[in-house]
């Protein structure tokens, strides 16, 4: 398996099944903006709510061929094996599918995940052993705490002003600064620092030479 996140904001999803394994999946999906269609003659109680609330469409009833065509990315998690190995043999070749209770008859598989903001890390044993991902999992929860959201915002903001302001033979040192592990957990620091910056810049454009 080749290991890749994908941008699915917008894109058509579609889920075939609405008990717990679909509403665990369609959660995610909701979180990166996709565009959810659950097709099942039943849903859990949350995936009805979203539903009322227009986050997805729910098409109450046994999936056919005509709801997979348009989909980007199928997810075949019904209650029934033969049902998710058809969904899986309809696909066409340019689409994504998972199959929920047999990962090798999809294309691709969905991993654990912790996300702390702009940091996402993905652990999977490629079907081996769920239970140990999952318990991979709480390790990295535990030893990235949710310090590294903010963290990762003042990575992204600072490198954005050094690479916009700085010039080329300087911005390597400072981009290596901002890994010290010491600003992970320590906000007033990140402050400091992103501070001098401002203040560097600012004392450059002042110094400049004024031309007619």
């Amino acid at each position: 398996m080749y290991p890749i996140h994908i941008n699915l904001s917008g894109k058509p999803v579609v889920v075939a099944g609405g008990g717990l394994v679909a509403y665990r999946k369609i959660k995610d999906l909701l979180e990166q903006d996709a565009y959810v269609t659950v097709v099942s003659p039943e849903a859990v109680e949350d995936i009805q709510k979203w539903h009322s609330q227009k986050k997805l469409e729910w098409a109450e009833r046994k999936v056919r061929v005509e709801d997979l065509q348009e989909a980007f990315l199928i997810i075949a998690a019904t209650n029934s094996s033969e049902v998710n190995s058809w969904i899986a043999a309809q696909a066409k070749t340019h689409q994504l599918v998972n199959v929920a209770d047999q990962p090798h008859l999809g294309n691709f598989i969905i991993p654990s995940v912790v996300k702390r903001g702009k940091l996402v890390l993905s652990v999977s044993t490629s079907g081996a052993s769920p239970s140990l991902s999952a318990s991979i999992k709480k390790e990295l929860q535990q030893r990235y705490s949710e310090d590294y959201e903010s963290y990762l915002d003042f990575l992204f903001e600072c490198r954005s002003i050094i690479k916009k302001e700085f010039p080329e033979e300087s911005r390597k040192s400072l981009l290596t600064k901002l890994t010290d592990a010491s600003y992970i957990h320590e906000a007033d620091k990140r402050n400091v620092y992103k501070q001098a910056l401002i203040s560097e810049i600012q004392r450059k454009y002042v110094s400049k030479p004024i031309t007619e």
